[in-house]
């Protein structure tokens, strides 16, 4: 069993910043049927080193170090029969909370620096075998705790960049970075996400945080995420800050009872709600993540489309009339769009006319993201803008309407836009020099 522990305080609502507070922490293994014995450090090595993440056959470790004080956050990888271990990424910029991929490259949260001074975190991959890295999120805003789903995707705590930012959402995307998606965001205000990781059973269990930074467990289902959350943690007080699986599908929690200073392991009853027995606990340490070092089914390997030489991708909504919005009318007098505006990062990309039957077929670029809003005849906004559209080189997705969510399954017809060649954004002009 592997942990992450440190002598400083953490509250959870620390978990989605990687900063000095990480500064002087180590990962450390011990055998949970002798809780007595020592800890063993692993990471002696290192001035810093968080976020364990384990191979599927449990053989190796992946984390986020620094190698003396001062250093940048970089990606290592471990032998867990040796200790053995070797630096994977090597950037100008800090990085983060690692996982294996099924095909055993390894994905990570980078820091990307902005003009102003600020900082987000994209999504990259990286293959242990050469270091090659690739970029799978270009959206505006952060894309942290990347993890594994059993069918091969990923989910990934995301807070798009708007002038006001939003609460973050759960986004499940596959490991190239297409088809990126919400599947799940918390309808009350006072929880924000924190982290989410699917169980041995299937489920999806959730760490939110409340406005009063009070980590919570929760649980979802993979088929029914926005209909299906209960909360897990109602017979417990404290903080719980990490919970990974265990093989009788009970789970590993780090957990900080209320009035106490550290954070210890326990294991944790879901169905029951309740602790089951304290792990481990230590006065001069606090846990803030652990995982078990066990063998786990690999998810599927899906197959990728993206081709880095292509420079656009196809996106075809079928009527962007079609919206979440018609379930909550009841005058039955919504304006109609005939239209739609791409919107980039600082101009408009251009505006596109739908078909009769609302229906629209872009060419859009590559990697380079946008948001759309509907406009009626008179070029007034209907609805939106939407959140950050993001499309890889080759990906062709398809969406039912606009503001719509992920159940909904679209009516069985061939939109007309489609029987057109699909309109480029942004629109390609020829420029004639006047010559006299």
């Amino acid at each position: 069993m592997t942990a992450k522990a440190h002598d400083i305080d953490q509250t959870p609502a620390d978990l989605t910043k990687q900063d000095k507070r990480l500064e002087g922490t180590e990962i450390v293994m011990f055998d949970p049927l002798h809780p007595n014995n020592s800890l063993l450090s692993v990471t002696k090595d290192f001035y810093s080193a968080s976020s364990p993440s384990i191979s599927f056959n449990a053989k190796k470790m992946v984390f986020s170090a620094q190698k003396f004080k001062g250093d940048l956050w970089q990606i290592y990888e471990m032998r867990l029969a040796d200790l053995n271990y070797k630096q994977l990424s090597n950037t100008q910029s800090n990085c983060f909370e690692p996982a294996y991929l099924p095909d055993n490259r390894i994905v990570y949260s980078k820091e990307i620096l902005l003009k102003n001074g600020d900082a987000e975190h994209a999504l990259f991959v990286i293959d242990p075998e050469n270091s090659s890295e690739e970029r799978i999120t270009f959206s505006p805003g952060s894309y942290l705790s990347a993890k594994v789903l059993h069918d091969g995707r990923l989910i990934t705590i995301n807070q798009q960049d708007f002038l006001n930012k939003g609460e973050p959402n759960l986004m499940v995307m596959r490991p190239d970075g297409t088809k990126e998606m919400r599947f799940y965001k918390n309808r009350k205000a006072e929880y924000s996400l924190v982290s989410a990781e699917q169980m041995l059973n299937g489920e999806i269990y959730l760490l939110e945080s409340t406005k009063q930074h009070r980590a919570k467990l929760s649980s979802i289902t993979y088929a029914n995420p926005m209909g299906s959350r209960r909360n897990l943690s109602k017979n417990i007080h404290g903080d719980i800050i990490s919970v990974d699986p265990l093989v009788n599908e009970n789970v590993l929690i780090c957990y900080k009872k209320l009035n106490e200073e550290q954070a210890g392991l326990y294991e944790f009853d879901p169905i029951e709600q309740l602790l089951v027995r304290t792990i481990y606990k230590n006065k001069n340490y606090t846990f803030s993540d652990a995982v078990s070092v066990i063998s786990k089914t690999r998810p599927k390997k899906i197959p990728s489309e993206v081709k880095i030489e292509e420079e656009t991708a196809l996106l075809l909504c079928q009527n962007i009339n079609f919206t979440d919005h018609l379930k909550n009318d009841t005058t039955g007098a919504l304006e109609k769009a005939v239209s739609i505006e791409v919107l980039g990062l600082d101009t408009s990309m251009g505006v596109v006319d739908a078909e009769t039957d609302g229906s629209v077929y872009l060419q859009v670029k590559a990697d380079t993201p946008f948001r759309i809003q509907t406009l009626d005849e008179n070029g007034s906004i209907v609805y939106g803008p939407s959140s950050w559209i993001n499309l890889r080189p080759n990906e062709r997705r398809a969406c039912v309407g606009c503001h719509t969510g992920n159940e909904i399954v679209p009516e069985n017809r061939q939109p007309l836009a489609v029987t057109k060649d699909p309109i480029q954004i942004p629109e390609v002009k020829t420029l004639l020099a006047k010559t006299e």
